[in-house]
């Protein structure tokens, strides 16, 4: 079932306020409104936000309508809400998570110098935040989203990587999104030498229950599956993955691309050879699905996934069939 969370109305250069001020070690980012919405994105991480500005142009419909209190005035609040935007690749009246916002902010908005101070005053009205030059920002970013909207513990990831492991050894049947038997290929093509387990997913595990009864029943469902459990990214209350901006966009298309080139849908079911084999032949590169078809990547949230021209670990993993099937 879909959550549904009530949606927090920021202004872009109040996310950014908040990394500064945890960074300067203010608990609750020194309280106020920045307080209001920490508690609120760390309490649902997948909240809405709408981010709203003070414009004069046709995107004037999202305004606010009312000034936020700050000594730096309302015209230098504007410039720096759309000088993020336009880092961020974003407009006024945007909606995401919250999680992708802050996401999106530590990824591409490296200082904040230029947004908040601009080393030479020019005028009263252009002074800008006293902390631009603290580097309080930059110390905030480096220690990563984590900081910000703490995610699952360590030992948390590590009990999930043991249960969902034993878990696919044990099984007879094994649930996975369509896309992600092309994860399981790069990676089996980029580790042919030193095939091991890691922390952070499945891959290997369904690998190998794969290689030990190529039959296996493998059924293709919508989101996060056996592969994702252990990721520190993952949400086991959501059955959600947030591991980068826009990643639950991005996987479920691959995964609708996948099942139209196919000629499947969710639900279906195949031995895994058989899937592997039909994968191969209609699949031969990721170009036509981690890359669009194109190479082309228009926004950050669509990113490419590997080389746009095909990944060369996938190339590998198909031509050793997965150690299962060498005739694709």
């Amino acid at each position: 079932m879909a959550q549904s969370y009530e949606t927090l109305e920021i202004r872009p250069y109040q996310a950014m306020c908040i990394v500064c001020r945890l960074a300067a070690g203010e608990r609750d980012a020194g309280g106020g409104r920045l307080g209001e919405i920490l508690r609120a994105v760390r309490e649902k991480p997948y909240r809405p936000v709408t981010l709203r500005a003070q414009v004069s142009s046709v995107y004037a419909f999202q305004n606010p309508g009312r000034a936020e209190d700050t000594p730096e005035g309302e015209l230098y609040n504007t410039k720096r809400d759309l000088d993020l935007l336009q880092r961020l690749g974003l407009t006024p009246g945007t909606v995401m998570p919250a999680i992708d916002l802050f996401d999106l902010l530590l990824r591409l908005v490296p200082s904040a110098q230029g947004i908040c101070g601009y080393g030479e005053v020019t005028s009263e009205a252009w002074r800008g935040c006293p902390r631009a030059e603290s580097g309080d920002y930059e110390r905030g970013r480096e220690k990563g989203l984590s900081f910000v909207i703490p995610g699952r513990t360590t030992e948390e990831m590590a009990r999930a990587k043991e249960e969902s492991a034993r878990a696919i050894y044990e099984a007879e049947h094994l649930y996975i999104r369509p896309h992600h038997v092309m994860c399981m290929t790069c990676f089996y093509g980029g580790h042919l030498d030193n095939l091991a387990p890691i922390e952070e997913d499945n891959l290997y595990e369904a690998i190998v229950a794969i290689q030990r009864r190529p039959e296996i029943p493998i059924t293709l469902i919508a989101g996060p599956c056996m592969i994702c459990p252990p990721c520190h990214m993952y949400d086991p209350e959501t059955n959600w993955c947030y591991l980068s901006v826009g990643i639950g966009l991005r996987d479920e298309k691959k995964d609708l691309d996948v099942l139209q080139r196919l000629g499947l849908s969710y639900g279906d079911t195949l031995p895994a050879r058989e899937y592997l084999k039909l994968l191969y032949e209609r699949i031969p590169s990721t170009r036509l699905i981690c890359a669009y078809g194109d190479g082309i990547q228009r926004a950050y949230s669509w990113r490419v996934c590997d080389d746009p021209e095909g990944s060369e670990r996938y190339r590998k993993g198909r031509e050793a069939g997965l150690g299962v099937t060498r005739d694709a």
